[in-house]
Order: C-alpha cells, then sequence, then structure tokens
C-alpha cells in the first residue's frame, strides 16, 4: 500500500518546483559480478599502508572495483541521476554459496559504483534472492551504508513496493522497481518479512506477487508523487532480441498509467528502444533491454567477416542518458534529448597473453574507435622498421588494432540498430556539469 504523502522534509536551497528546470539521467545495464569479473577485481586492486600500527593495508581503489567501472566513470558522473541494475545480492559473507547462476557481490563493489556517480540501483530481479532473505536485508544494509538509493526489494512487502522520490534540479524524479522473473522462487507469506516487488507471468501466476493490473495501479499512484515516474522492470526472455507482444503491451500500459519512461533488462541483450505517446500527446520513453553492462558472457567472441555475429550480442551494450525539462514555471515536466552512448564489454579471454592479467571493462565505443584511429596514424608516421623482427612486430600490430577496429565498428552498427528514428547518439565529448546544492533527494516515507 502506498503512503500518499511524501515524508516531509526541509529541502534548503531548493529551486521552487514550478521555476524552469532541467534534469538528465543515465540508465546502465545488467551489473552481473561473474567469478571472472571478481577476478579482474582482485588482480587490480591497489593498497596503501594502514593508518594505525597492526590494522591491515587500506584498499585505495575499492579492492580493484574502480578499474572495472573506470571507462565509463566520467559519463556516469556527469549525470545528475545515474541508474543500473544490480543484478546480484551484496553480502560480505565468506561461506556464501556462489556458482554459474547464484550470484553475490563483495560491499566494495558497490562502494566502487558509488565512486563511479551511480546514485540509484534497481535491486528488483531475478537473482534477488539467490542469497536467501538473510542475503537481501544485507544487501540493503550495505547500499544504505555506501549512500546508494535502491528500489525493488524491501524488508516487507510495502517496502519493497514503495518508490525512491528524489528532488533534483527542481525535479521531483521517481522510481518504481519490479521483476517478472523470480528463478523458481515466491515471495514469503508474511508481508512483515523481506520482498521483492514481483509480477510474475503468468505461467508463475501461482507464485506470490501482484497482478498486471495492480501494478498499473501502483504505478499510476507513484506517479502522481513526482513530475516523472521512471519504472524499471527486468522481464523478457533471455537473449531474445525483440521484446514480446506482452511486454509491449504492459510497457505502454505502464507510459499510460503515467510514466515517463520505462527501462528494462534481463535478456542480456539489447532490445529496441521506443518512442511512445499517449492518448493525451505525453511523450514517454520505452527501453525494452539495455543488455549488460559489466558480465563475462561471450569471453570468446571475435569478429570474423562473414560469420554470424550474434554471439557477440551480449557484450553489446549503451548507456541511454534522457533529459526532462519544465520550460516555464508552473509548466509540466517533459520528455526532451534521448540520445545513447554505444558501450562494448571488453574481456580479453580470448586475446591475452600467457602471463597477462585478465580484463573486463564496459568502454564507450567511439572513443576506442578514434584512439585506434589516433595509434594506426602514429604508426603510418614511423620510419620503416629496418629489421625483420621489427617488421614482423609492426605488421602484427597493425593487424590486432584493425581487427580491433573492425569490431568496435560492427558492433556500434549492430547497437545502433535499437533505436527508432529521431534518436541521437550522443558525443563521447561530455557537457560539464556543476554539482548544486540545489539537487536534494528524499526517500519517501514507508
Amino acid at each position: 500500500m502506498f503512503v500518499p504523502a511524501l515524508l516531509l522534509a526541509p529541502l534548503l536551497c531548493a529551486t521552487a518546483p514550478g521555476a524552469p528546470a532541467r534534469v538528465e539521467l543515465v540508465f546502465g545495464g545488467d551489473v552481473i559480478p561473474h567469478g571472472e569479473v571478481q577476478k579482474v577485481a582482485q588482480e587490480h586492486a591497489r593498497t596503501a599502508p594502514a593508518e594505525k600500527a597492526g590494522e591491515p593495508p587500506r584498499s585505495i581503489n575499492n579492492d580493484g572495483w574502480d578499474h572495472v567501472f573506470g571507462p565509463i566513470t566520467d559519463v556516469l558522473r556527469t549525470a545528475d541521476v545515474a541508474v543500473v541494475n544490480l543484478e546480484t545480492p551484496v553480502t560480505d559473507n565468506p561461506k556464501a554459496v556462489t556458482r554459474q547462476l547464484l550470484f553475490n557481490a563483495p560491499s566494495s563493489m558497490v562502494r566502487a559504483l558509488a565512486a563511479a556517480g551511480v546514485k540509484l540501483v534497481s535491486t528488483g530481479n531475478n537473482h534477488a534472492r539467490d542469497q536467501h532473505l538473510e542475503g537481501m536485508l544485507e544487501t540493503l544494509r550495505h547500499l544504505d551504508e555506501t549512500g546508494l538509493r535502491h528500489v525493488g526489494t524491501g524488508a516487507s512487502e510495502e517496502a519493497a513496493w514503495e518508490p525512491v522520490v528524489m528532488e533534483v534540479r527542481g525535479v521531483r524524479l521517481g522510481f518504481l522497481s519490479f521483476t517478472r522473473w523470480l528463478n523458481g522462487y515466491s515471495n514469503p507469506k508474511d508481508p512483515a518479512e523481506a520482498h521483492v516487488a514481483y509480477v510474475p507471468y503468468p505461467v508463475q501466476v501461482a507464485h506470490r506477487g501482484v497482478a498486471v493490473e495492480q501494478l498499473v495501479e501502483r504505478v499510476r499512484m507513484a506517479a502522481a508523487r513526482c513530475d516523472v515516474l521512471i519504472v524499471l522492470v527486468h522481464w523478457g526472455t533471455e537473449y531474445a532480441g525483440q521484446p514480446s507482444l506482452e511486454d509491449k503491451k504492459v510497457g505502454r500500459a505502464l507510459i499510460d498509467a503515467g510514466a515517463g519512461a520505462v527501462i528494462g533488462g534481463h535478456p542480456h541483450v539489447l532490445q529496441p528502444l521506443e518512442s511512445y505517446t499517449t492518448a493525451e500527446g505525453r511523450k514517454g520513453l520505452i527501453a525494452y533491454s539495455l543488455g549488460n553492462l559489466v558480465a563475462n558472457q561471450s569471453r570468446f567472441y571475435a569478429y570474423q567477416p562473414g560469420k554470424s555475429d550474434k554471439q557477440g550480442d551480449t557484450r553489446d551494450s549503451m548507456l541511454l542518458r534522457v533529459s526532462w525539462v519544465r520550460r516555464e514555471e508552473g509548466g509540466a515536466v517533459e520528455l526532451d534529448d534521448v540520445s545513447v552512448l554505444p558501450v562494448w564489454i571488453e574481456n580479453n579471454a580470448r586475446t591475452r597473453k600467457s602471463k597477462e592479467a585478465r580484463n573486463i571493462q564496459p568502454v564507450l565505443i567511439d572513443r576506442e574507435v578514434d584512439a585506434i584511429t589516433e595509434r594506426v596514424s602514429l604508426l603510418d608516421t614511423r620510419p620503416e622498421p629496418a629489421s625483420r623482427k621489427e617488421k614482423a612486430q609492426a605488421k602484427k600490430e597493425r593487424a590486432v588494432l584493425a581487427q580491433r577496429l573492425a569490431t568496435h565498428k560492427l558492433r556500434r552498427e549492430r547497437i545502433l540498430k535499437m533505436l527508432p528514428e529521431g534518436f541521437e547518439v550522443a558525443s563521447p565529448e561530455l557537457r560539464r556539469r556543476v554539482d548544486s546544492a540545489e539537487s536534494v533527494a528524499v526517500q519517501s516515507a514507508p
């Protein structure tokens, strides 16, 4: 049940809600701490001497997780609010059982997400219960300690469905999250126990969750409490390149009910973006799946001309930049710019040398293309190698660069096919944004 009024709190220096305003959000896909991703963090961990005698060394890069998110950190930080799907419990339990489809991440990972600029995570997904109810509660404690807002799970059924409301630059943003998959689990019978916001598909209707009709009403009520409501949903069929007709129907119904955007995940591949206009003329956005943002899937993929490139789809990603604007005092907040930054999950499982450390990172494709092109240009200005060995090394380097360049250009082309007409590709040259005391975040009352 929703509480109709927000928790009252002083908003010192806050911009008047009716004044002209503009707010920009960046959305990323699924963050999945596969075992190899955790090894990459461990191999890049850096420490400093302990501050006090007898204490262990201090991590200076969140146990190496800063490295994992490094290439996209500046994009996340330039947003007013950056959002990702946290596809894992977060516990520091050394006895936690993990395997291929049973996840857990250390608390240092969420600290790195916060340091990278993420402000809010969705925890409503099919892996929420991988470490049982105790793991769900510990996850929320770590997020709260880190200062990361979270939505989609809670210490009770009511808390799991409670939207997060933030006032940012004079715009009241709301976030609601739910999943349509729960890996065979059901919520507890007792609504006072830890819950996941769950809207099961018809095949799992016997599991404890809410019906689509109830979901639509919850969205309607949440939208009435803010200027813009963003619904984060975990749905769809894994590895399917297109949303189902049912998901399309639900996504559009949520926009009709008042959501400004529906941002999806779970298929592990990109699905199309959709511009949807309600009968009243209000514009909304549906991103059916943003794919993976950090994961170890398709690690052995290599681009080969003339062969299918579908295997690489789980490494295609994007950062979706969306802005909403109030153009005049007293006016409605409207969807404004929508643009994407094509992202590729770099993974050297196939190409690394015998003693080279594993590396998994999301990288901005346009930056990579520019860097490779510049490197090729530098090679062109070098004198012709004199020795046979140097010639062979130069030839090999050129071949590697040519392969990387062809891969990035192909993946970029495939990513941009997800954009409907009129959507833009964002420049990797980022706008400078000034942190302001006018940006105030308020969590609504449970």
